[in-house]
């Protein structure tokens, strides 16, 4: 099944899906990225509390009376007061490991951090994780310089209810933002759509007998092409149709005069007594019986060359061959008219076209002089080849056609003012036909002796084969 055969359900639903999908992704990227933005905002938050603290605690140590005291400042500790109610253990530990100050069961890292810097870890303080800062501040001796370790821990309440307000605030922010994205563009797809399903109701209530074209200019310009192509595709449709109208109408006209002729010879013919005047009469019908045949053919062509016209498959076919195939079969007709037949042809003339149709518009032009040409004439069937076309000509040497009668004859139903009963004005037009499906031409040419009929037909020549 081919890709514009599948169903492709609603474009305003498949909009809505390229344009919303991709922004739901970038917020799922958003919200996992915000999510760990929150939580180093929380914890720089909480860390720059704890160095702070450190540092309070730190600037307090002294050496006094043979031993290094610190006194902890309330300040050293306001600094973790929130709602959270989080647990605050700080210890100040001496070079010897000696506690100074401070909650035992604080411990340090096994790597302690160079002097004057803060390394930050994750600990336990007896059943609680706590998030701890270790500082080591140097302070001076009788001995010399000794470093004495500061450690303040929190228990991580207060940071994890920060991250959940940063994230959750960021998060809804974010939503509101995509859902008012999707709601304007849904907004503006239904508003883009309007020409489109106003163009949708206007071919809808458009009758089935009016072909105007439809405006433009009443769409976007990436639309403007489809209801181009849609208003010369009824253009087409409308010239198709006037055509199957007009020949509807001659094929009406055509049939119902011999079918009206033919009841009255029927008439005639079961009211008399007169054998002669009967057989007349029933000779009247078969002639026209022969008539409508003959039409009824016609039409039929007129039917295969329109459906292979949709369907046309050419082969390579020799046009000499199919002319003295069809020459042959058409001389003892043209004998029982009086007319003869001539074939020239220099060779073998390849075309791309298929057999059946070629012989179909040789059988018409050959008809054609039968009918029309008249008792002692010839007709010659010449074949030759140039450098740009294969070319078919049928002349004969009848009465021909006025020169006013000439632009005329290749249009359906159409017959000379001096042609004979029993014809039905469709060979010269199947010819045409034919030929313009393949890519040639059909003509009548001037003759200079003023007298006789000539058909050209060209058609292009096949590719010679390697």
């Amino acid at each position: 099944m081919s890709p514009w055969s599948r169903g492709r359900g609603s474009l305003r639903l498949n909009l809505m899906m390229w344009l919303v999908v991709p922004v739901v992704a970038i917020l799922a990227a958003s919200v996992w990225l915000s999510y760990g933005g929150a939580l180093r905002q929380a914890t720089l938050v909480m860390d720059r509390n704890l160095a702070a603290s450190a540092r309070i605690i730190a600037e307090q140590l002294q050496y006094r009376d043979g031993q290094i005291s610190v006194t902890i400042p309330p300040s050293a500790l306001e600094l973790f007061a929130s709602d959270s109610h989080d647990e605050v253990a700080y210890a100040v530990i001496a070079p010897t490991h000696d506690l100074i100050a401070g909650f035992p069961g604080l411990s340090a890292p096994k790597a302690l951090p160079p002097e004057f810097e803060s390394h930050f870890f994750e600990t336990m303080f007896r059943t609680e994780a706590m998030r701890t800062v270790i500082l080591r501040q140097p302070v001076v001796t009788p001995t010399g310089m000794v470093a004495v370790t500061v450690m303040v821990g929190e228990t991580q309440k207060a940071r994890q209810a920060l991250f959940r307000s940063l994230w959750l605030r960021g998060f809804a922010e974010q939503a509101a933002l995509v859902l008012a994205a999707a709601l304007a563009i849904w907004i503006g797809i239904n508003r883009e759509l309007r020409p489109l399903l106003s163009l949708r109701q206007a071919v809808l209530e458009r009758p089935g007998d009016r072909f105007e074209p439809f405006d433009a200019r009443s769409v976007q310009s990436e639309v403007r092409p489809l209801v181009d192509a849609l208003n010369r595709h009824m253009e087409r449709l409308s010239q198709h149709l006037d055509r199957q109208k007009r020949f509807l109408d001659h094929a009406a006209h055509q049939l119902r005069t011999p079918l009206t002729i033919m009841k009255t010879q029927i008439g005639v013919a079961r009211r008399t007594h007169d054998t002669i005047e009967g057989s007349l009469a029933l000779a009247g019908v078969d002639e026209n019986l022969t008539a409508m045949s003959r039409l009824t053919n016609q039409l039929l062509t007129l039917g295969r060359v329109d459906h292979n016209r949709a369907a046309l498959q050419s082969e390579r076919v020799d046009l000499t061959a199919v002319a003295r195939d069809a020459v042959t079969e058409a001389a003892p007709r043209g004998l029982d008219r009086g007319v003869e037949f001539v074939l020239q042809a220099d060779g073998p003339c390849p075309v791309m076209a298929t057999r059946t149709l070629v012989r179909e518009m040789l059988n018409n032009l050959i008809d054609n002089a039968v009918q029309y040409a008249g008792t002692g004439t010839t007709a010659t069937i010449s074949v030759r080849r140039d450098t740009s076309a294969a070319i078919l000509a049928v002349e004969d040497n009848g009465a021909g056609a006025s020169a006013d009668e000439l632009q005329e004859l290749f249009e359906r139903f159409r017959r000379g003012r001096g042609a004979r009963e029993g014809g039905s004005g469709l060979g010269l037009s199947i010819v045409a036909e034919i030929a313009e499906m393949f890519g040639g031409s059909a003509e009548l040419a001037p003759l200079s002796s003023g007298r006789g009929f000539c058909v050209v037909v060209r058609l292009p020549p096949a590719a010679e084969q390697i």
